[in-house]
């Protein structure tokens, strides 16, 4: 663990946001704040600096629909700011600011380095072949964002023709009260023959962290063959040729990813033997008394999986990991529909058993429900 933790306030008062530049953005365009009410304790949006000339805000899409570059939505506990990738990869896409009213000046996601700050960003295609792609592909190019009707949610929309996969996708974010953010994940590749002959996709989520008060990721598995299932407290230690400043853990079930030797991206495409994770979801402990919760849908099928990962970047600098996640097609087939669904959880700390508690209720919802 890095040494003293540093306290965010000192550099973020109370009150205002960590997105100088959104806040800039937001003076005189109100029509892209649209929170129909401000949560008691969290931070007011406000600013002192004229709006920069360059600053993308708001357009109408050609089909007339709200189409902003950020966007905001509240609950009785959250304020979740959301940006496009028009400003990527400066500003990256997903979820931009997450705050809590149990800590109403403390950013989740690292709020001083601006190229690599967002939560539940999508981040990476990797395939099982060297491929000048298989990095940071998702931050460039056009990934629209739109306001839907619910006034909850908002999708961000990826076309074929912009991706150098040729796969398009959908996010869409549902912020559901009191303390959640909803997340559902579709795409379509187009054309299989471009993930070689491994056959598989990597999709690479990221959540850079704020201040954590423990680096490690939480999670019910295995630590061997023969081991009950418990409690682990996964810190990705260094071991395998590939590993640099992290790794990813697998489902008890699933089997490693292979690769080409001559492979361009491997650090995201290993995982370690053990442990495994026998449950979908885990949790990490940041400052301030919060916890941040990741649920997933589902763990492995014949056509897909989840696995987590954690790297730790900044620690040197700063105790802030990156606490991410993949969704794996293998055996990928043009012109078929992928995806899976999440839950993001931000609130403060109560227990490990808490997070099962979370999970359990969220997958009792109805069939179909964000919420």
């Amino acid at each position: 663990m890095p040494g003293a933790l540093r306290n965010s306030s000192a550099d973020h008062p109370a009150g205002s946001w960590s997105r100088r530049r959104f806040l800039e953005c937001l003076v005189g365009l109100p029509l892209i704040s649209t929170s129909t009410r401000r949560s008691p304790g969290l931070p007011s949006l406000r600013s002192v600096q004229p709006r920069p000339p360059n600053c993308v805000l708001a357009f109408a899409g050609a089909d007339g629909k709200n189409t902003p570059a950020t966007h905001e939505i509240s609950t009785s506990d959250l304020r979740v700011l959301f940006r496009d990738n028009s400003d990527s990869p400066q500003q990256l896409s997903g979820l931009d600011s997450l705050f809590h009213a149990g800590a109403p000046d403390f950013d989740a996601y690292d709020p001083d380095d601006r190229g690599a700050s967002a939560g539940l960003n999508f981040e990476h295609i990797i395939s099982g072949h060297a491929n000048p792609n298989n990095s940071f592909t998702p931050r460039k190019g056009p990934f629209a964002m739109t306001v839907l009707p619910d006034g909850r949610s908002v999708q961000l929309t990826r076309r074929r023709e912009d991706d150098p996969w040729s796969m398009s996708s959908t996010l869409t974010y549902t912020v559901t009260a009191p303390h959640y953010v909803d997340m559902e994940f579709r795409c379509t590749p187009h054309d299989a023959a471009l993930f070689g002959q491994r056959g598989y996709a990597v999709l690479f989520f990221a959540n850079y962290m704020n201040d954590v008060e423990d680096l490690a990721l939480h999670f019910r598995g295995k630590s061997g063959p023969d081991a009950d299932e418990t409690w682990i407290a996964a810190d990705t230690p260094p071991g395998h040729p590939d590993w640099n400043q992290g790794g990813t853990y697998r489902s008890v079930d699933a089997e490693d990813l292979s690769y080409d030797d001559g492979h361009n991206f491997r650090l995201n495409s290993w995982s370690y033997d053990w442990p495994r994770y026998a449950q979908p979801f885990y949790y990490g402990r940041a400052t301030r008394g919060m916890t941040l919760m990741m649920l997933f849908d589902r763990m492995l099928s014949a056509d897909d999986e989840i696995r987590f990962s954690l790297f730790k970047f900044k620690t040197k600098r700063h105790p802030r990991p990156a606490w991410d996640f993949q969704y794996v097609i293998r055996g990928i087939e043009a012109e078929r529909d992928y995806g899976f669904r999440a839950r993001l959880v931000w609130k403060p700390f109560i227990s490990s058993e808490d997070c099962e508690r979370e999970y359990s209720q969220w997958r009792a919802a109805p069939a179909g429900s964000m919420s």
